[in-house]
């Protein structure tokens, strides 16, 4: 699949060094890069963008005139620094063990010192230097699993595990927005049931979905059975996917589960994982509620689904 990956101002601001005035500036002035825009109007940069604008930056600090270079290629302007190869793609980095608990360990080291920069800068980074899946699956989701046992065993505070989920959603909602679908692509709506608080696995599955060319529609954490019924009602989705991480022991859920299976088609279809979703495997298999146990599986049953 083509890598649609989009990245927002703020994202490129970290990345390039640049002011976000600068870079609205630079397109006003230069018509350097050509952002997509978003129903809202947000900018949103390609990989070829970032890169542009990186090296247009180093070339400003070199000395270089912009009005002189504003037109080169990335050729070009790589060969300004000397360098035969422009870009290091994606698929031709090694993501070596070593490579991705460094990643994983920056990360830790500046929720602990609460530095949000330089935190947010690790993540947009790693996009850039890692294919999606190893992102997701092998520095994303570690992470959310080692910040959580921090907390557990009192090495970090709440307030350390609160701005980390902070920065972790706001990055993994901006990839979720930025990956363009078809008009007619399949709809799928991603939710966590009532009592269950915790999202970013949630929103790790939205990300997944949204790579594989869904239309995805995240309506939140803690939602009652019957909002998420309505939201079924209303969009029509091929899929609901739920995400049932904690508590593992919620004595409600059960009803919440029955209000979701009560009022929505016997053609949907609904899928349901998590570090918990285990402890509920009974009563959701009652409901014909499809377990699922990692993000293969899940990538799985939404190539099925797209086949009925």
């Amino acid at each position: 699949m083509k890598n649609n990956i989009k990245y927002p101002i703020k994202a490129v601001s970290d990345l390039t060094g640049l002011t976000e005035h600068v870079i609205r500036a630079w397109e006003k002035r230069y018509n350097l890069v050509i952002p997509d825009r978003t129903e809202t109007n947000r900018r949103l940069y390609s990989k070829d963008d970032v890169e542009k604008l990186s090296l247009l930056s180093k070339a400003s600090k070199s000395g270089y005139s912009i009005g002189v270079i504003s037109n080169y290629s990335l050729e070009q302007l790589n060969q300004l620094f000397g360098e035969k190869e422009p870009y290091i793609k994606k698929e031709e980095i090694t993501a070596t063990d070593t490579t991705i608990d460094n990643v994983i360990e920056n990360c830790i080291s500046f929720v602990k010192i609460l530095d949000k920069k330089a935190f947010e800068h690790e993540l947009y980074s790693a996009q850039i230097k890692f294919s999606q899946p190893i992102l997701i699956e092998k520095i994303i989701t570690p992470l959310i699993e080692r910040i959580g046992d921090l907390w557990k065993s009192g090495e970090i505070r709440i307030m350390h595990e609160h701005i980390s989920t902070t920065i972790i959603r706001k990055f993994l909602t901006q990839i979720i927005d930025a990956n363009l679908v078809d008009t007619n692509a399949p709809k799928i709506i991603i939710a966590t049931p009532k009592g269950q608080l915790h999202e970013l696995g949630a929103l790790i599955v939205g990300v997944v979905a949204s790579s594989d060319g869904w239309d995805v529609t995240y309506i939140g954490p803690d939602l009652p059975g019957e909002e998420i019924a309505a939201a079924i009602e209303k969009i029509n989705p091929k899929v609901v996917a739920l995400s049932i991480v904690y508590p593992s022991d919620d004595v409600l859920l059960d009803k919440e589960m029955l209000k979701i299976s009560r009022l929505i088609s016997s053609d949907t279809v609904v899928l349901a994982g998590g570090r918990s979703v285990l402890s509920y495997e009974n009563i959701l298999r009652k409901m014909n509620v499809k377990i699922i146990s990692d993000l293969n599986e899940f990538r799985d049953q939404l190539a099925l689904a797209r086949l009925t």
